[in-house]
C-alpha cells in the first residue's frame, strides 16, 4: 500500500482554498494517480499538475467532514490501465471560481520509493482501490464535487443501494398487500349489502300484509299453511291426513 508522507495543498489549490472561504464555490472535478518522483528541492506546494499521470478517477463521494476538512473519494481498478505502473502519485482537482484560471491541482501527495506496484489490466491480479482523499477546506460552505452520472461504485456503495431497494420494495409489496384486503373487504361489503337488499325485498310482501291484518279489515284470510308435515307441530287433537296434507276432525 502506498504511504503519502510528502503532501500538501499547491500554491493553486490554496488560491481556491482562499476564495472558498470567502464564500465562492469550490468544485473538485477529478482524482489523478501517477508514477512520476519530485525532483530536488521541489515541494507538492511548487506543483500544477501530476508529474506522470497514469490514471484518472472519477470522483463518486464529496463529504463534508465538519472540522475543516472535505473527504473526496473515487474508486481505482487496473482496468483503466493497459501498462503497469508504480502509484506513487495521488492528485486532487479543482475548478477554481475565477473562470480564466479554469481547473487547478488543488492538493498532491508523493510518496517516493515506497510506492505500489499495479499490475496491468488483463493479468491474473485484478486490483480495486478506494481512493479517500481528506484536504482542508477552511470554514468554506460551498463545496461540491463533478460526479459523472456513470461513475463507478464500490461494493460498499452496491451493498448500500441494494439494501435501500429492497427496503423500497418491501413497503411497496406491504402497501400492495394491504390494498388487496381492502378490496377484499370492499367486496365482502358489497355483498352484504346485495343480501341485506335481497333479505328486505322477501320479508317486504309478508310485512305488508302483516300490517294490513293488523291495521286492516281482515274480509279474508290473507295467511296460507299447508300441513305437507308435522314439523315442528303438537297435534293435541284430530287427525292428519298426510295424503291430502291437512287437519281433520
Amino acid at each position: 500500500m502506498a504511504a503519502f508522507i510528502n503532501n500538501d495543498i499547491t500554491a493553486a489549490g490554496l488560491l481556491v482554498l482562499a476564495k472558498g472561504v470567502a464564500g465562492q464555490q469550490i468544485n473538485y472535478t477529478k482524482i489523478v494517480l501517477g508514477d512520476g518522483y519530485l525532483e530536488e528541492g521541489q515541494t507538492p506546494r511548487s506543483l500544477t499538475g501530476v508529474v506522470s499521470p497514469k490514471a484518472t478517477i472519477d470522483i463518486t463521494k464529496c463529504v463534508v467532514n465538519g472540522d475543516g476538512t472535505v473527504t473526496v473519494g473515487g474508486v481505482f481498478t487496473n482496468n483503466q490501465t493497459n501498462d503497469g505502473f508504480y502509484y506513487r502519485e495521488l492528485g486532487l482537482y479543482a475548478d477554481d471560481p475565477d473562470e480564466d484560471v479554469g481547473e487547478v491541482l488543488y492538493c498532491y501527495g508523493n510518496c517516493g520509493d515506497l510506492a505500489e506496484w499495479i499490475p496491468p489490466t488483463g493479468g491474473a491480479t485484478i486490483v480495486e482501490k478506494t481512493i479517500d482523499i481528506v484536504t482542508a477546506i477552511g470554514t468554506a460552505t460551498n463545496v461540491t464535487a463533478y460526479i459523472p452520472a456513470d461513475a463507478y461504485a464500490t461494493k460498499e456503495d452496491y451493498e448500500n443501494y441494494k439494501a435501500i431497494a429492497l427496503a423500497a420494495q418491501a413497503t411497496a409489496n406491504q402497501a400492495i398487500a394491504l390494498a388487496q384486503q381492502a378490496v377484499e373487504i370492499a367486496q365482502q361489503a358489497a355483498a352484504s349489502v346485495v343480501d341485506l337488499s335481497n333479505a328486505v325485498q322477501q320479508n317486504t310482501s309478508k310485512i305488508t300484509t302483516l300490517w294490513g291484518a293488523v291495521f286492516g279489515d281482515i274480509t279474508t284470510n290473507p295467511f296460507q299453511i299447508t300441513f305437507a308435515n308435522l314439523d315442528g307441530i303438537t297435534l293435541t287433537s284430530g287427525v292428519w291426513n298426510a295424503t291430502l296434507q291437512r287437519l281433520e276432525c
